[in-house]
């Protein structure tokens, strides 16, 4: 038979082996939690985009559609046609002020020979280029060129006139000094006659009428003389002031042409200006792709919609950049993340049993806060950039622009306890601060 002794089970071993394993589990969570490293990251909600974001096409002035040449995700090249606008009206203002600009250059050509009083004109070169491929702008070369000849002509006649006017007079001239040199002669004769008849008729052998006639007529040719004398003045002044007016007529030719091209240059200068302006604006009727990529989103559909100003009539996605990450940091994380950091990207529209992880680099952080207009909430935008290398990984797996990506930028690697430890020792931080 078996004692009472014998039957008894003693609990003291579990207990020791329970106690040891318990200190064992504990002892090696505790060094697991102290010396292992688990590698830090801050996530972010992303989504793939094209390294330079979809392009607005806007027209600058606006107007009326005339044809639509594409259509909602087509695929157009950099300058392909999108949209013509209707430029009727631009056109004939472009006509006219062309006309009258052109104009204003053949005047400028006619008044600038006029004012250095050159035989011919230079007309400006823009205008003679122009001139060979249009017919009217060679009428207006024409009738400004008949124009200047013809008052040429006219002020050569009124100068040759003038001309004549003073040989006559300098003819006129010679004769009254051919006049006055006789007269003189004549007077010295009778002077001599005078002085003799005077010594006769003191000695009693003339009678005194004889020398009183003589007399009489040494003063009558000194009147004769005098008014010759003046005769010739009067004529001398007369070819001076036939002089002023030939001098007149070339200065105030030139003057006329110097006021006129004065009051030329400022109507030149806005006619230039609004021709440069409206070639612009015709030349933008052509509504061309600045980028290529696919059309999206298109808001003019139909011909002879009236666009506004700066209004965005369709939007371009281009193809041919490389595609990027855009993630939103939040703001309390932004002291961690520094641009050049390793990027673990998973994307969650693929299955991820079957699709890897893909690595990038942190390119770009903005300088401030963002704010997301639709919850009023700050963040940091961020661009990742991803190695050619890596998108290989995904084999067939196509990424398309505004697909959403996890992204793990990744940050200093810390042990478990620091990370159970964290919360409690901010907890603990806040609470022992005084108010």
């Amino acid at each position: 038979m078996t004692g009472p002794n014998e039957n008894r089970w003693s609990v003291r071993g579990p207990i020791i082996a329970g106690v040891l394993a318990i200190v064992t589990l504990v002892g090696g969570f505790i060094v697991w939690a102290t010396i292992s490293q688990i590698s830090g990251a801050v996530v972010a909600s992303g989504q793939v985009e094209v390294e330079q974001q979809r392009q607005i096409v806007q027209h600058p002035d606006g107007g009326v559609v005339e044809t639509i040449a594409v259509k909602d995700g087509a695929d157009v090249k950099a300058g392909d046609l999108l949209i013509s606008l209707d430029g009727t009206l631009l056109r004939t203002e472009h006509i006219i002020v062309e006309g009258q600009y052109f104009e204003i250059l053949a005047r400028r050509g006619r008044l600038e020979a006029e004012r250095s009083n050159v035989d011919t004109i230079t007309f400006p070169e823009e205008l003679l280029e122009t001139a060979k491929t249009d017919e009217s702008l060679q009428d207006l070369i024409a009738g400004q060129t008949s124009l200047f000849q013809t008052r040429l002509d006219t002020l050569r006649q009124s100068l040759d006139q003038l001309q004549q006017q003073s040989e006559q007079i300098t003819s006129e001239t010679a004769g009254i000094d051919a006049q006055i040199d006789a007269m003189i002669s004549q007077r010295d004769l009778i002077g001599k006659e005078l002085a003799d008849q005077q010594s006769l008729l003191d000695r009693g052998l003339a009678q005194a009428s004889r020398v009183l006639g003589l007399q009489r007529e040494a003063a009558r040719m000194d009147g004769e003389l005098g008014s010759l004398q003046a005769n010739r003045a009067s004529a001398l002044i007369r070819q001076t002031e036939l002089e002023i007016q030939r001098l007149q007529l070339g200065s105030e030719r030139r003057e006329q042409a110097e006021t006129e091209l004065r009051d030329l240059g400022y109507r030149e200068l806005e006619l230039a200006e609004r021709r440069r302006s409206l070639i612009e604006q015709i030349s933008r009727l052509e509504i061309r792709a600045p980028v290529s990529g696919l059309v999206y989103d298109m808001q003019v559909t139909t011909p002879r919609s009236v666009i506004q100003s700066a209004e965005p009539l369709m939007y371009l996605i281009p193809q041919d950049r490389p595609l990027v990450i855009g993630a939103r940091i939040q703001t309390i994380n932004i002291d961690e993340v520094l641009i050049g950091q390793p990027v673990v990207l998973r994307f969650s529209a693929f299955s991820s049993r079957t699709t890897p992880e893909i690595d990038g680099r942190l390119d770009r952080v903005s300088a401030d806060a963002l704010m997301d207009e639709a919850t009023r909430s700050l963040y940091y935008r961020a661009e990742v950039s991803i190695p050619p290398e890596e998108i290989e990984k995904l084999g067939n797996l196509a990424l398309v622009p505004g697909m959403p990506v996890e992204v793990y930028i990744q940050t200093s690697d810390r042990s478990p306890m620091a990370y159970l430890m964290k919360p409690l020792a901010d907890y603990f931080n806040r609470a022992f601060r005084e108010s």
